[in-house]
């Protein structure tokens, strides 16, 4: 045997898994944001309050900003394992593709 053997199947299990990471992050993403739009006005009438007020868009944003790039970063990785198992399908039958 000349090179190597890859297993496929589990490559496209792997990215069912990421799959399933990826469906997860979003509902907790969609759950927090959900949260922040019910409780942003109870930061309280205090100096304390209203100091949070103020940096509350900032802190959101950064939270839902990384939350997204990490959202991104599964599917790139799902996508790629995906990816990677039909390249080495159709490496193992070439002939097939030429037709």
């Amino acid at each position: 045997m000349n090179g190597f053997y890859v297993e496929r199947q589990p490559l496209h299990v792997q990215a069912r898994v990421y799959d399933e990471f990826e469906r997860n992050a979003r509902e907790a993403k969609d759950d927090l944001r959900a949260a922040f739009d019910r409780d942003r006005n109870t930061l309280g009438n205090d100096e304390y309050g209203a100091q949070l007020a103020k940096f509350m868009p900032e802190i959101e944003r950064a939270i839902f900003d990384a939350l997204k790039a990490h959202i991104e970063e599964l599917d790139r990785v799902a996508s790629g394992l995906n990816v990677s198992a039909r390249n080495y399908e159709g490496a193992d039958q070439p002939s097939a593709r030429r037709g």
